[in-house]
């Protein structure tokens, strides 16, 4: 089941802080190794690494201004870090020796590819790498064959850094993936009664705490839907329970959590109303026809409703609203009660 926009947001949002720590670090990075190479009057090197210090300089300037998204930047940071740190290492040909700074480098350009690539590209990208850098390294007039066993291992860390990092958002995911499932009515894309339980025992919390102004809850249930089935068939009426979602949500308030409680059930929980308030939103309710999308036959509700200061518990709040579903069907059907026998439609 495809995530929602807050889970999202919240992968980006963690995105987004990873990578501006890394490049934050690897501006730092180069900005100690350009002065040190300029303190040894080492122009070359010093070029080369002022690159990849403005590379990284920009993927900061992209992630903390500009607000790019990471998903966008991911390949152009991996392509652009790659070209600079190359960069780097061109005047390491004719060079006697091979600096810390490049062992530097190339460390900071092995855990970004592990950090944004797929394992599978990263792991055989790095073995070429290393390779590559060893030879060079191990060419040079004088070498330390010490720094390279260090190299090796701290790759591998990385590596197994980065390999335990990314199955460990794996599982992040996938538990945030089975929550909304387990949260989410499979047949309308709604939230399920497990969902509205879970809402309804929070704000009613925060309401005997005093910590909420109140809230309003709604039970509809869909006038003569089982003829629907009979008449029509099972799937028309899977359609009709579909299409009535977005067809009420014209009518809700963006705040309003629309469940589906069971078979052609609902619950309505309205967030932040009095009695003043409870009655012009529920007035929007009584006698509604939905008029869904054709072929789909045109359908009513029966509703019971409630205030949060009306019961005790939320038991006893589903409890009453369903008393008073039950007297707008025994009252003809196509209406919305706040009483269970008669009298007053009006909040109190």
């Amino acid at each position: 089941m495809p995530r929602n926009d807050a889970d999202i947001s919240r992968v980006e949002r963690v995105r987004r802080r990873a990578y501006l720590t890394a490049a934050g670090g690897a501006v730092a990075a180069h900005v100690f190794i350009v002065a040190e190479q300029l303190l040894r009057r080492d122009w070359a090197n010093a070029a080369a690494f002022t690159l990849g210090m403005l590379v990284s300089a920009w993927v900061v300037v992209a992630l903390a201004w500009l607000r790019w998204p990471t998903a966008r930047l991911s390949g152009l940071i991996v392509a652009l870090v790659t070209v600079s740190t190359t960069a780097e290492f061109v005047p390491l040909l004719r060079a006697p020796e091979i600096g810390t700074g490049s062992f530097l480098s190339f460390l900071i350009m092995v855990a970004l590819w592990f950090g944004l690539l797929p394992l599978r590209a990263a792991v055989p990208a790095t073995l070429v790498a290393y390779l590559l850098f060893a030879g060079l390294a191990a060419s040079r007039p004088a070498h330390d064959l010490s720094l390279l066993a260090y190299l090796a291992c701290t790759t591998i860390v990385i590596g197994m850094a980065s390999s335990f990092g990314q199955q460990i958002t794996a599982f992040q995911q996938d538990a945030v993936t089975f929550e909304q499932a387990a949260l989410t009515d499979p047949l309308t894309g709604l939230p399920n009664r497990r969902a509205a339980l879970e809402r309804l025992r929070h704000l009613h919390g925060l309401v005997r705490r005093g910590e909420h102004a109140g809230f309003t809850l709604v039970l509809l249930d869909l006038d003569h839907f089982k003829g629907v089935n009979d008449t029509r068939g099972h799937a028309v009426g899977d359609e009709v329970l579909r299409a009535l979602g977005p067809a009420l949500r014209q009518v809700l308030r963006a705040d309003a959590l629309l469940a589906r409680w069971g078979g052609e059930e609902f619950v309505l929980v309205i967030p932040g109303t009095g009695a003043q308030e409870a009655r012009v939103v529920t007035a929007r309710l009584d006698g509604l026809s939905l008029r869904l999308p054709a072929p789909l036959p045109e359908m009513t509700f029966s509703a019971g409703a409630v205030l949060a200061h009306e019961a005790d518990s939320v038991a006893g709040l589903l409890d009453l609203a369903d008393r008073r579903l039950y007297a707008a069907k025994r009252a003809g059907r196509r209406q919305l009660r706040w009483d269970a026998a008669g009298g007053s439609q009006h909040a109190s």
